[in-house]
């Protein structure tokens, strides 16, 4: 799935090449998840790109007591590739208005080391039974200081789906989560 989508990506790309062309780059600062995306504008209206988000944790806890003793000891990564497209819809002086819609399949790894170890190998299957992704889709506006650098600002909402699913000796346990935020952003572009 993710490569037929690469590949389509890429043939819209080339298909459509009509001799424009012009790479981009973003990044959107803030707190939270940054991001950074990489274009292709292939006309004066349509940026396909693709974009990564990254975030690490560790954990640790200790407890020493007289007669018990317990430590926890979580390491974790979240990968999210997205995958997009930026469509210009209005051009007025230096500012062109655009719409925006994206595709991301978070890739979650972790490990945790418990004094229990059936902890452990339930967490490792709990990761192999959980099933996330996500898209958006923004109105903006970017503010062109030359044809190469443009200040923009971005409205829109996001779609996160969570689905867990575990069957067990005849039990089945089924959890889905749907959630959907407003976000904004302001990001930095080059185009060259």
């Amino acid at each position: 799935m993710k490569t037929k989508l690469l590949l389509l990506l890429c043939a819209v790309i080339f298909m459509t090449n009509n001799g424009f062309g012009q790479f981009s780059f973003g990044v959107s600062p803030g707190i939270g998840l940054n991001s950074a995306y990489f274009g292709y504008k292939i006309n004066s209206k349509i940026v396909p790109y693709i974009s990564l988000q990254y975030l690490n944790a560790n954990y640790k806890y200790e407890f020493d007591g007289e007669d018990y003793n317990e430590e926890i000891d979580f390491k974790g990564n979240l990968l999210i590739p997205n995958i997009g497209v930026k469509y210009f819809f209005k051009q007025q002086n230096n500012l062109q208005a655009y719409l925006s819609l994206n595709f991301s399949k978070p890739i979650f790894s972790g490990k945790i080391d418990v004094d229990d170890n059936d902890f452990e190998e339930d967490f490792e299957e709990a990761i192999k039974n959980t099933s996330i992704w996500g898209g958006e889709f923004g109105f903006g506006i970017e503010y062109f200081f030359d044809e190469n650098f443009s200040l923009g600002g971005e409205f829109g909402i996001r779609h996160f789906n969570f689905k867990y699913n575990e069957r067990d000796e005849g039990d089945e346990t089924d959890v889905r989560i749907n959630i959907n935020p407003t976000f904004s952003k302001i990001t930095l572009n080059y185009y060259f």
